[in-house]
């Protein structure tokens, strides 16, 4: 089998709807085992990302969507199935779908992404600013008439250019957070979202359309559409510090710090329950990731695996 078969085929894997964790990790160490490998889906994202949104039909859509639902269920016919499909509407549209949801690829649909260990700084439309944190991404829709941001994924730290006639309003699957002042931080996480007013305060929203909340300068919380929860412990310098390169902890379990760490490292760095559980205080580097996880290694009970690419791909607790 060729590399570019076994690209195709962790392809189908990672987008059949079944895929474990265990299975994950094993793209991880596959993508970080051959700098072949890793050419190889760079290619492929590379196609991608030139041509996407060649499928401007319902019904093309569905016909690749189908095609490779098949394609998913059939293992000893997988390369088949999805050369098939992605000649239904040329091969990086179709598989721009498939690696829609890849938490490994950035988000090419997206109008602006980040790639692993790269935040970006870009100026909108209208004079604000905004930085996106590593493989995150956003869509903007800015205009005469609104100003609108939605996270796709990762998180944002927006500096709102005064403009009096229009509000600015930032959007996720989970609500909607109007800007009341002049600088906020949104990040997503797995079922929800947590907004911090940074300059001024702030409006949430929740995607069903409850009462909203208000939020004054440096107060943080979390809503998932249904409700939203305060999060008085959270400092505006600990919550924003990743635009500065850096990782605040404050009596933080470990599991959250190395999640944090996710994005600035390439392949997956795996910790057991029992490490997560760990916690820690601290300042950390987030641009160098390996000195934080030797500095880590120096100060807690854990020990750090080596990945099949030389490169630290997991944490435990250190046997006795």
């Amino acid at each position: 089998m060729t590399v570019q078969d076994e690209a195709i085929n962790w392809l189908v894997e990672l987008r059949s709807g079944a895929t474990s964790d265990a299975q994950q990790r094993d793209f991880a160490r596959w993508l970080a085992a051959d700098a072949r490998h890793q050419s190889a889906w760079q290619r492929l994202g590379q196609a991608l990302d030139h041509s996407f949104g060649q499928l401007d039909t319902a019904g093309g859509a569905l016909a690749v969507e189908q095609t490779l639902a098949r394609a998913a269920s059939q293992q000893g016919q997988r390369r088949q199935f999805l050369r098939g499909a992605l000649c239904l509407a040329g091969m990086a549209a179709g598989s721009a779908w498939l690696l829609r949801g890849s938490p490994f690829l950035q988000d090419w649909p997206a109008d602006l992404h980040t790639a692993t260990a790269t935040r970006g700084r870009f100026t909108l439309p209208d004079g604000s600013e905004l930085v996106l944190d590593a493989r995150s991404s956003a869509d903007v829709n800015i205009g005469s008439a609104r100003r609108k941001v939605s996270l796709r994924q990762g998180q944002l730290l927006l500096s709102v250019a005064p403009q009096a006639a229009t509000s600015f309003v930032l959007n996720s699957p989970h609500g909607s957070v109007r800007v009341l002042g002049r600088r906020l931080m949104l990040r997503r996480e797995e079922g929800r979202t947590v907004a911090l007013a940074l300059q001024g305060g702030l409006e949430i929203t929740g995607a069903q359309g409850r009462t909203p909340r208000l939020l004054r300068q440096g107060q943080a919380a979390w809503f998932d559409g249904n409700q939203s929860r305060l999060l008085p412990d959270m400092l505006a310098m600990q919550a924003s510090a990743w635009e500065r390169g850096m990782l605040v902890a404050v009596d933080q379990p470990l599991g959250e710090l190395v999640a944090a760490l996710r994005p600035y490292r390439h392949g997956y760095l795996d910790i057991t329950p029992q490490a997560a559980r760990l916690r820690v205080s601290g300042n950390y580097s987030l641009d160098d990731s390996d000195a934080t996880l030797l500095a880590l290694a120096e100060t807690l009970p854990i020990e750090l695996r080596l990945g099949p690419a030389g490169v630290w791909a997991g944490i435990g607790i250190k046997a006795a």
